[in-house]
């Protein structure tokens, strides 16, 4: 009896091992599995970018402060509008920037400007958890580089090819360019609205003031904040809303030790119409109607393109001698048509 107690004792214990070894050789195979599969991701992944990378377009300095002119074709193909060419732009040096306004576009923009290597890093972990609860696109993080690099030679687009060409030219516009050089591109490439390209063209169009040395504090607050939102934030518009903009602008200067509360609350109780001139009627390209409409068309269908700055070719159905004669009538200048 104590041989068989012996032997089933012995069976049994050869069953818990013989269990035992297979789910820790199992174990072992899911492991393996699941680590294999998390190299090839990661192997795809590092590829994806790297082809990102090779594929990125190269640091052309001549459309680093210009926005990229577009170009509208009539149904023949011929050129009828070059939609940089008639921009108003007065270009500055990093000399011609007053304290005022670099305190003010810095603490809006990039207070980090002069630390990080073109990209913020800081800003990337908090846009990333912003991402995450808020879906992709939700909030984003970039630099003035990285606004330079946007605005000169990529698309508007939300995509993960974008972000990562973007973050790789950053770095090296930053590597190439100094700071200084860097800001200055950003001052004279950026739309403040009602026509106006550039920080001067800004200034002068609202407050006509053709030297930035004389800006005051609350005109440099709200030249600062146009650029999230040039249409939404206009002034000669919405002056409620410059006036949010503006008083935004001047907190962040104060959170960031560029002013004090003080003058943050003096530059608040001036009035946004006392601070502008009388609007100047813009210059309108040819068919301005046809190319309002094109614009509209555009924005639909390419996730909010701007034909004013993204360097689009766009071929329309446009018939030169037709639109004139539509253009004549509407304005009275045509022949009136006689009743038979």
């Amino acid at each position: 009896m104590a041989n068989d107690s012996q032997s089933r004792t012995a069976r049994r214990n050869q069953m818990k091992s013989s269990k035992k070894g297979k789910s820790t050789s199992k174990f072992k195979r899911i492991f393996m599995t699941l680590l294999t599969i998390g190299v090839v991701l990661m192997l795809g992944v590092g590829a994806l970018f790297a082809y990102y990378v090779a594929t990125a377009p190269s640091l052309d300095e001549s459309k680093l402060s210009d926005p990229f002119s577009s170009k509208v074709y009539d149904k023949n193909g011929d050129l009828f509008a070059d939609l940089a060419g008639d921009e108003r732009r007065t270009k500055i040096t990093y000399n011609d920037i007053p304290s005022v306004l670099e305190d003010a576009v810095l603490a809006t923009e990039d207070v980090r400007f002069y630390n990080h290597i073109g990209i913020d890093f800081r800003r990337i972990g908090g846009a990333v958890l912003a991402n995450i609860t808020g879906g992709f696109g939700a909030e984003g993080a970039s630099t003035i580089t990285q606004q330079v690099v946007k605005e000169s030679f990529l698309t508007k687009d939300k995509t993960i090819k974008r972000k990562v060409q973007e973050q790789y030219l950053a770095i090296k516009l930053d590597q190439e360019y100094s700071k200084e050089k860097i800001l200055e591109m950003y001052l004279n490439k950026i739309y403040y609205g009602a026509g106006a390209y550039g920080v001067a063209e800004g200034a002068e169009t609202y407050f006509g003031k053709k030297d930035l040395s004389e800006l005051t504090l609350p005109e440099a607050a709200l030249l600062a904040g146009l650029p999230q939102r040039p249409s939404g934030y206009m002034p000669f518009e919405n002056p409620d809303l410059a006036k949010d903009r503006m008083n935004t602008v001047l907190s962040l200067m104060v959170q960031h030790g560029k002013i004090t509360e003080a003058e943050a609350e003096e530059a608040r109780q001036v009035k946004i119409e006392d601070m502008l001139i009388e609007r100047q009627p813009e210059k309108e390209a040819p068919f301005q109607a046809f190319l309002d409409e094109v614009e509209r068309e555009i924005k639909e269908k390419m996730d909010g393109s701007d034909i004013y700055k993204d360097g689009l070719k766009i071929y329309t159905t446009l018939d030169p001698k037709a639109q004139e004669q539509v253009q004549q009538l509407l304005s009275n200048e045509g022949p009136t048509p006689v009743a038979g």
